[in-house]
């Protein structure tokens, strides 16, 4: 196990990113001209610590929800079709969503998250990631909000688990070289 981010440095960027949010959502003609939130749905389990850090340093009107997508089977170690086994549970039609995730790599779990979540016709889709591997992301999954760009190695921690399963809790980003 090899620390890729401290605590220290994550809380830091986090920071930057609520405040690129807050900057992005106040220019937007509709949110200065009502009252509506811009609707988080956080993908769990991976995205929840990140999630709760981000939404307690937005200062826009939000309104919570998640989805848990499936990207793994039992003790598979390689990326499966995702599966969206609890969708949002929120009203999306004309909605403002801002869709956070844990990692954008392969691309399947947000493009399976964009697609499922157009059918109810919201305004918009944006996407917030705390870590983004840049070599493996296909050209039109794109995150308008990102953490940090990491290799393509198996990184655990702050809600992510590590190959067997383990270390979701550690406050810290890791490489699993196990």
């Amino acid at each position: 196990m090899r620390t890729l981010i401290d605590a220290e440095r994550l809380q830091a960027r986090i920071s930057d990113m609520a405040l690129e949010i807050d900057s992005y959502y106040r220019g937007q003609d509709w949110y200065r001209t009502t009252q509506e939130p811009v609707v988080v749905i956080g993908v769990l389990a991976g995205a929840i610590f990140f999630m709760a850090d981000l939404v307690r340093k937005l200062s826009i009107r939000t309104k919570l929800d998640f989805a848990r997508v499936l990207t793994y089977s039992e003790k598979a170690t390689t990326v499966q079709q995702p599966k969206i086994i609890y969708p949002p549970a929120s009203r999306l039609h004309d909605a403002h969503i801002l869709l956070i995730d844990d990692i954008l790599d392969t691309g399947r779990t947000i493009g399976a998250l964009r697609t499922h979540l157009a059918w109810p016709y919201p305004e918009d889709i944006k996407t917030a990631v705390l870590l983004r591997k840049p070599d493996k992301v296909p050209p039109d999954i794109t995150a308008e909000f990102v953490g940090f760009d990491v290799p393509d190695e198996w990184v655990a921690g702050y809600g992510m688990d590590d190959r067997h399963g383990r270390r979701r809790e550690v406050q810290y980003i890791f490489i699993d070289e196990d």
